[in-house]
Order: structure tokens, then sequence, then C-alpha cells
């Protein structure tokens, strides 16, 4: 009966992963939601049957995808079953969450950058279609606002500036992968630790995220950095810059995060409140750049005592 069970959860996770991440590439509005959680049945299984098996599916899923749906797609999905494998194999073994999601999320970027490459067979190939893909995707974009009345003032201002949007963009595409694949594996994380409450202390340093702060010494590169940005005639500098800047950017805006939801909880505040606060904070620009500001600023202020709360009593007194 043990049997049949393992067997029966072993192709129900390898089902619903496959599905997760065909129907995430099929219906591209939905793939924002879908594929963050391709590798999450995978996950459970191993975790509660053991990580060979996991390892199993995550191997026939690549192997069925790439016989039956083509290289590309099995390659793709071997993206999130490198991801799976590595937080298979290494939670409980790097506890700090922050270089946990690193690793993951760094070589989730050299396997992207790795397999572009394969398929492009040249960087300016694959920037090249990256640039003609997003300028029509931008085109289509304004043609569905103007479609809904939108301002043309402001529709005129994109449709002039749309070549120097996708470059700023292409220029930062290293950075903005690596933020979105840190995303997926700390969602696939959250998501583990509900489902696993008493394996929370083994797999991670931090009881609590929202006392999580951002490595002192990053402080150096922001500065070093921003710097950089100054320095005349180095446009591959500049850009090397730019993209540790945002980097470094989400760091202390995780800080400013763990620092809000401290206060919350320390205060008690309603769900309702914080669910409208974190909507603010992702959808306009200026409360992220204060939540940015504060994550850097906590650095120095300590606001949640963090260093204090450390101290023997005689060190506090």
């Amino acid at each position: 009966m043990q049997r049949l069970e393992v067997i029966s959860k072993f192709f129900l996770a390898l089902t619903v992963s496959v599905f997760l991440f065909m129907s995430g590439i099929g219906l591209p509005p939905l793939g924002v939601i879908l594929l963050p959680f391709v590798a999450q049945p995978v996950l459970l299984f191993g975790l509660k049957y053991g990580i060979a098996g996991g390892m199993a599916v995550l191997g026939i899923a690549t192997l069925t995808l790439i016989i039956f749906a083509g290289e590309e797609l099995g390659f793709l999905y071997g993206i999130f079953a490198v991801m799976a494998g590595m937080l298979l194999t290494l939670l409980g073994r790097i506890r700090a969450i922050d270089y946990l999601v690193a690793s993951v999320a760094t070589v989730m970027l050299a396997l992207s950058a790795a397999l572009s490459y394969h398929f492009f067979g040249s960087w300016g190939a694959m920037f090249g279609d990256f640039r003609q893909g997003m300028l029509q995707q931008l085109e289509s974009a304004v043609r569905m606002q103007e479609k809904m009345g939108f301002a043309q003032d402001s529709l005129a201002l994109v449709k002039e500036r749309a070549p120097q949007i996708v470059e700023m963009i292409l220029q930062l595409l290293p950075a903005l992968l690596l933020l979105s694949f840190a995303l997926i594996v700390l969602i696939n994380i959250f998501y583990l630790r509900r489902r696993f409450p008493a394996r929370r202390a083994e797999w991670l340093a931090l009881e609590h995220l929202r006392e999580w702060k951002s490595p002192e010494a990053l402080v150096w590169g922001l500065i070093v950095c921003g710097f950089s940005l100054f320095v005349p005639d180095y446009g591959v500098v500049q850009v090397i810059a730019l993209n540790l800047l945002l980097v470094i950017g989400a760091y202390y805006f995780a800080q400013g995060l763990a620092v809000i939801g401290f206060f919350f909880h320390k205060n008690k505040v309603p769900r309702f409140l914080r669910g409208l606060t974190y909507v603010l904070i992702v959808f306009q620009q200026i409360f992220t750049l204060l939540v940015v500001g504060l994550g850097l600023f906590d650095l120095w202020g300590d606001f949640r005592r963090l260093s204090k709360d450390k101290l023997t009593p005689s060190q506090a007194a």
C-alpha cells in the first residue's frame, strides 16, 4: 500500500508540474502566475518521499518534454528543474536565506544565458531578437491603449521613446532576470515553509523573516557602483554598475519590507491595512523608493533594535 501511494504521488507530481509549465508557456498572461509554481509539486514530493524520488521526477519530466515538445521547451523546463534540485539539496545546508536565494538564482541565470547562447548562436542575434520582440510588444500595447482612449500626448511620447526604453531594458536584462529568478525561488521557499512548519528551524537560520538584514558590506558596493555611473567614456562599466545597483537596491527593498513587516507585527496592524500598504508599495514608485531608503537607513538606525537584542545584559547596560 505504501509503495502504491508513492507511485501515485510520483506520477501526480510529474503530471502537475508539466501541466503548470505547459499552461504557463501556452497562456502567456497566466504564465506570471503559473510558472513560479512549476517546481512546487516536485519539491513537495521530494521533501516528503525522498530527494532521490524528486530528482527522478525532474529527470523524467525534462526528458519527456525534450522528446515530445522539443529541445527548447525541454531545456526551458530544465531551468526550473535545476532550481528544484538545488532547493532539495541545499535546504538545511545553506541556512542563510539570502545566500540560498542568491546561489540558486545565479545558477538559473547562468544556465539561462548558456541556453540562450546555444539556441541563438551569438549574443548579437539573441539581443537582436529580444529587441525586435519587445518593440513589437510595446507597439501592440500602445495600439491597445489607443483603442481604450488613453491620452494621446502620453502615447505619442511612448512611441517616440520606444527604442530608448527597449535599449534600457536590454541593458538591465541580466539584473531583471536575476531578480525574477530570485523572486521565484523566494515564492517556493515561502510556500514550503507553510507546508512544513516543523522544519523551518532546520532549513533557515531566521525564525521570522521580518528580522532579516542585508549584509553590511553591501553598502560599499552601492557606493562604488554609484560613483562608477559618473566614469566618462566607459559604457560597459556603467552598464555593469546599473545592473549591480538594481540588484543592491532589491536587497535594501527587501530589508525595508522586513522593517515594515516587523512593526506591523509588533503593533498588530489589521491584515487589510497591511495588504493595502503592500499594494501601494508595489504599484507606486515613490513608495517603492521610500522602502528602499528605509532599508538602507536601517543599517545605521537599526529601527528594530536587532543588534541590541543580541547583546548580553552587561553589554546592553
